[in-house]
C-alpha cells in the first residue's frame, strides 16, 4: 500500500455506512480521485470538519493496485471557504464550477491549472465580496483549461453573421440561432475580464441585465459541452427563474 500527499479541494461527499464518507476530490498533483474516509463521521481528530464541499485541504491518502477507490488517512484544513455554504446563491454557483470539472476532467488526470483556477475562484466567493465577476471569468478560464476555449474575436463579430461557436469543440453540433445573444456590455466584460487578475475582477461590475445574459450563456455552454443538463445548472436556472427550454 502506497501513501501520497497532495493539496486537494473537496468536490462532493456521500455518506457510506454508519461512520464512513466517500469523497470526490480534485487533487493538485493527481487530478480527480474518489476515496473512502473510514470513520469520518465520528473522528474529529483525523477529519476535523475538513471533508466538506469547497474546502481546500492537505490530503494524505493511500491506494492499492487494482482498486479504484482510495483511502483517505487524514485531511488538514487549508481554507474552509465557509462563505459559500452560508448563501444558497453562492453555493449553487460554486456547484456549477465543481460539476463542470467532474464532467470534463478524467480521473487521475493532473491539471494544476484547473486546480488553481478553482481554488482562486472559491476563495473569492463570499457574499461580502463582488464575486460574480470572478465566478464568470473563472468559468471561461476553466473551460479553456479543460480544452474548450472560446473564440472571443468571433463572439464579438457574431452580429455580422459569423458562428462564434465553431471552435468550442469539433464534436459539438451547434446552431448559432439556438444560443443566447450577448449585449455589447456583456461581450466587452468577457473580453476585458479574461486574463485579468482576480483582485482586479472584483472591481469590474456589470448591470443586472448583462449578468443574466452572461449566466445564461455559461449555463448553456456548460450543458452543451458536457453533453447533458448538469444538475447544478438546472437547479441554479430554477433558482434564478431562467428558462432553459429554448436551449
Amino acid at each position: 500500500m502506497s501513501k501520497l500527499t497532495s493539496d486537494a479541494i473537496i468536490l462532493n461527499t456521500i455518506d457510506y455506512s454508519e461512520s464512513d464518507k466517500i469523497a470526490c476530490t480534485l487533487t493538485k498533483d493527481h487530478g480527480i480521485i474518489s476515496a473512502i474516509a473510514k470513520g469520518a463521521k465520528r473522528s474529529k481528530k483525523r477529519f476535523p470538519g475538513t471533508l466538506e464541499p469547497f474546502s481546500e485541504v492537505t490530503l494524505i491518502y493511500s491506494f492499492q493496485e487494482g482498486r479504484d477507490l482510495m483511502r483517505i488517512e487524514s485531511a488538514n484544513l487549508k481554507s474552509a471557504n465557509l462563505g459559500i455554504r452560508e448563501d444558497l446563491n453562492l453555493l449553487a454557483h460554486a456547484s456549477v464550477l465543481t460539476e463542470v470539472i467532474i464532467a470534463l476532467l478524467g480521473p487521475h488526470d493532473p491539471s494544476p491549472e484547473v486546480y488553481n483556477y478553482l481554488r482562486d475562484a472559491l476563495s473569492y466567493m463570499d457574499k461580502h465580496k463582488q464575486w460574480f465577476s470572478v465566478w464568470s471569468i473563472s468559468m471561461i478560464n476553466l473551460l479553456k483549461a479543460l480544452g474548450y476555449g472560446i473564440d472571443l474575436s468571433a463572439v464579438l463579430t457574431a452580429q455580422a453573421g459569423m458562428n462564434p461557436w465553431h471552435n468550442i469543440s469539433s464534436n459539438l453540433k451547434v446552431n448559432e440561432n439556438q444560443w443566447p445573444s450577448l449585449s455589447p456590455e456583456a461581450l466587452t466584460f468577457i473580453k476585458k475580464g479574461v486574463g485579468v487578475e482576480y483582485s482586479v475582477l472584483t472591481r469590474m461590475i456589470v448591470s443586472p441585465q448583462a449578468r443574466i445574459e452572461i449566466e445564461r450563456f455559461l449555463f448553456m455552454l456548460s450543458n452543451r459541452i458536457s453533453g447533458k443538463p448538469l444538475k447544478s445548472v438546472t437547479f441554479l436556472a430554477k433558482l434564478l427563474d431562467l428558462s432553459l427550454e429554448q436551449w
